[in-house]
């Protein structure tokens, strides 16, 4: 399948099910494989798989990398925060926090994962960085050194598999500027690479490792850019704003320009944010940690460390606010956009999960629960939502309703969002090393 074919799939495979009733889209054929290709499987960040997932949740496979020894690791733990890439053969790719970039695929007999192979920059940690997949089947992912001190440095890389052995084969890596590497890079229909460092600088890298311009914004910890329709590159930041970066038109200029930043603080909502001393980070009430959802009219949502939930326009003037229950640390979930492009989906700190209308920013309807959610939603093509929790449930709940589908208890605190496969299984880790795969009961 040839690149332009590939995108054009995906494109097509989301067009066909905007618009589609719950019962319309079980009877419609299975896209053609195209897998989830990036963080909130698009550069729009609306989180909807072309795939349905499974309806009653049980545990299929598992990789333990409590189990592995890491070499050189940053840090003395197995926890996953980051969530998994999957190719459009179903090999998912994750990294630890202790440094490590595996892709698991499925075993040729067995219960458990397997390792195709693994990567670590030594004194290298990708934290909370989802990979992503390029149209050819290289693997882009950012990595840090000095982690933990001042020094900190990103660097993006290109991965291809390797020919034989464990070793992937390092196409280039990039400087991507001082700060810790722990956003998600996106990709662009061009095949264009967005990719934000600790302290806030955006490159626009070509597919062979060129950097095409750069811009500054501000810290970021785990924020994932987004790409508008016009080409508008949306970048949250930890210190308060939202940012709007314009590619450069001339191709021989080299930075972009922030055409506005909207300042979270300036719309507090009715009630002051629930703050504490950091850490944890984002427990000031400043700024967000969570990554924008874009439209395809061009709206922004995105939710903030104060707990509310922000609706911008194109422009960057505020549309409205949604008030989520307060808490410190208030909103990491990067929300989910339904097919129809009416409703938003996303979890708080308290409060549970919110479906809020997309045009006037009014409740939906709100499924409580014990624990927060840090982790971003998934939507099944079928309407099914899927959700982690800190408390180590993995949810399966009907968008339409709220109403609850299926609830697996994994026993560890889940902070990555489900990864639905071409095959209709659900990818999730969970905090103490435990890659699992489920399927229908």
């Amino acid at each position: 399948m040839t690149a332009a074919w590939r995108w054009a799939v995906a494109a097509l495979a989301l067009a066909l099910c905007t618009g589609c009733s719950v019962a319309a889209s079980r009877t419609e054929p299975p896209p053609a494989p195209v897998g989830r290709l990036m963080y909130q499987v698009d550069a729009q960040h609306t989180g909807r798989s072309p795939y349905a997932g499974p309806r009653q949740l049980m545990l299929f496979r598992t990789f333990n990398v409590a189990r592995i020894e890491i070499r050189d690791p940053v840090f003395a733990s197995s926890d996953i925060q980051s969530s998994a890439a999957i190719d459009a053969d179903g090999t998912a790719y994750i990294g630890l926090h202790s440094g490590t970039l595996f892709a698991l695929r499925d075993p040729r007999d067995g219960n458990q994962l397997a390792a195709r192979w693994s990567f670590h920059p030594p004194g290298g940690s990708s934290w909370h960085a989802t990979p992503a997949i390029g149209n050819d089947g290289t693997v882009y992912v950012g990595f840090s050194t000095n982690s933990s001190t001042p020094q900190s440095e990103g660097a993006l890389y290109a991965l291809r598999a390797p020919e034989s052995g464990m070793e992937p084969r390092v196409a280039w890596s990039v400087d991507l500027g001082p700060g810790r590497q722990t956003s998600s890079p996106t990709i662009g229909p061009d095949g264009t690479i967005y990719a934000v460092a600790g302290e806030g600088r955006l490159s626009a890298v070509d597919p062979d490792g060129r950097v095409r311009w750069t811009a500054q914004t501000g810290t970021v910890l785990k924020s994932s850019p987004a790409l508008g329709p016009d080409g508008t590159v949306y970048v949250p930041s930890m210190n308060g704003k939202l940012y709007a970066v314009s590619p450069p038109r001339d191709p021989s200029v080299r930075s972009g320009q922030v055409k506005w930043a909207f300042r979270f603080a300036e719309y507090p909502g009715s009630g002051p944010a629930v703050t504490a001393p950091p850490p944890p980070s984002g427990a000031d009430g400043i700024g967000t940690g969570a990554s924008p959802t874009i439209a395809p009219d061009g709206m922004v949502y995105i939710g903030a460390n104060n707990s509310n939930f922000y609706a911008i326009s194109p422009a960057g003037k505020l549309v409205w606010l949604f008030e989520a229950e307060r808490e410190v640390a208030g909103i990491w979930s990067t929300a989910a956009l339904s097919a129809d492009n009416r409703t938003l989906y996303f979890g708080a700190n308290k409060g549970g999960i919110y479906a809020v209308d997309r045009a006037t920013g009014e409740l939906r309807w709100q499924f409580r629960m014990v624990g927060s959610v840090y982790s971003s939603l998934a939507l099944g093509r079928d309407g099914v939502l899927y959700t982690g929790s800190t408390i180590g449930h993995l949810l399966a709940m009907d968008s339409a309703t709220g109403r609850l589908v299926s609830d697996y208890d994994a026993g560890a605190p889940i902070w990555t969002a489900p990864a639905i496969r071409p095959d209709g299984t659900l990818l999730v880790a969970d905090r103490k090393g435990r890659v699992m795969l489920l399927g229908n009961g």
